[in-house]
């Protein structure tokens, strides 16, 4: 088999079609010998050994590297190859910078404006059901009086999903880190029990106490990142999101097709435009274009009006509004 062969038989075990950008890819995080190994997994060392001729010592101090490198991930017991490209991204984008160079960087940015992008769109246009949630700014419901503690269910609290985890690790967000569109701080993703255990032992992550996840929480909420985990709940992560860099909202926002990707959560923002100033912060901080600024009977000037179908629940223009103009509120069934 040539090179060109070995690295096709990669892109088909990520599930992905032939590119351009993806084989410039898997030719930089991997050699052929390599790539050999990564596709014969999962197995044991000892069967490794025979089939490479290595000796064991040598086959587990490379899957240690690969481990770290974010090539393999643990599963069911066994290491495995990632199974499609977005769990490589993210596995070798949230690895330590020993491995994570700017050609790196360069190469998964290439891929995703050139190809995966477009796919972004044809994807959520098959999904069923939305894949990740928003979870609300803390801040946010904490600034609104209208919401009551019995309001607020358990996963809907990020201060409560933190404080039931045994583990916590924070790892860089692996969007921005390729992406590098905006200034939005990268050390604010958030990775739970097993999923910490991994970005720790492989040197990806640095532990975190339960307060400083909390600390981690509200600085995403005050720089303009919406909370999100996975839906159906599998708690192992929150990320903190951005409209530039993030896959998902980037193309979701840019093909409509948010909606399909994104749950909404159980509340919506509420604006008292007797109160706004008409400063546009909330406008700026909020990603669906759900504010707007219109002129109003009872102030000088255009103030903030709310588009409440567009809404998606985040709390971003709460946190934002330093005169309390806007609160949240339970959305109606």
């Amino acid at each position: 088999m040539n090179n060109g062969g070995i690295y096709n038989e990669v892109m088909e075990r990520l599930n992905y079609r032939k590119s351009e950008y993806l084989s410039s890819l898997v030719r930089k995080l991997m050699s052929p010998e390599e790539a050999k190994l990564l596709l014969a997994l999962p197995a044991g060392t000892d069967e490794l050994a025979v089939q490479f001729g290595l000796d064991e010592e040598t086959i587990k101090d490379k899957l240690q590297e690969f481990t770290e490198r974010g090539l393999v991930i643990p599963s069911r017991g066994q290491l495995r190859f990632a199974r499609d490209v977005a769990r490589l991204h993210d596995a070798t984008l949230s690895s330590a910078e020993k491995w994570v160079d700017t050609e790196l960087l360069d190469l998964w940015k290439d891929f995703y404006e050139n190809d995966w992008f477009a796919a972004m769109n044809e994807g959520p246009q098959e999904l069923t059901k939305p894949v990740i949630r928003v979870i609300p700014a803390w801040k946010a419901i904490e600034r609104s009086p209208q919401i009551s503690p019995g309001d607020v269910l358990p996963d809907e609290n990020i201060r409560e999903l933190i404080r039931r985890a045994d583990v916590i690790a924070v790892v860089p967000c692996t969007c921005r880190r390729s992406m590098r569109r905006c200034e939005a701080p990268l050390d604010v993703c958030m990775q739970f029990n097993r999923g910490a255990e991994y970005a720790i032992n492989r040197g990806a992550g640095r532990k975190l106490s339960v307060e400083e996840a909390i600390a981690v929480a509200d600085r995403a909420e005050e720089v303009g990142l919406i909370h999100t985990w996975p839906f159906p709940p599998s708690f192992f992560e929150i990320c903190n999101c951005c409209r530039d860099c993030c896959n998902i909202f980037d193309g979701g926002l840019y093909y409509g097709t948010i909606d399909k990707v994104l749950e909404k959560s159980r509340f919506r923002a509420t604006i008292d435009r007797d109160i706004c100033t008409g400063c546009e912060d909330c406008v700026e901080r909020c990603f669906f274009g759900a504010i707007k600024m219109v002129e109003s009977e009872s102030n000088d000037g255009p103030n903030a009006s709310l588009n409440i179908e567009k809404c998606f629940g985040c709390g971003l223009c709460v946190v934002g509004c330093n005169i309390g103009a806007i609160t949240m509120t339970l959305a109606q069934a």
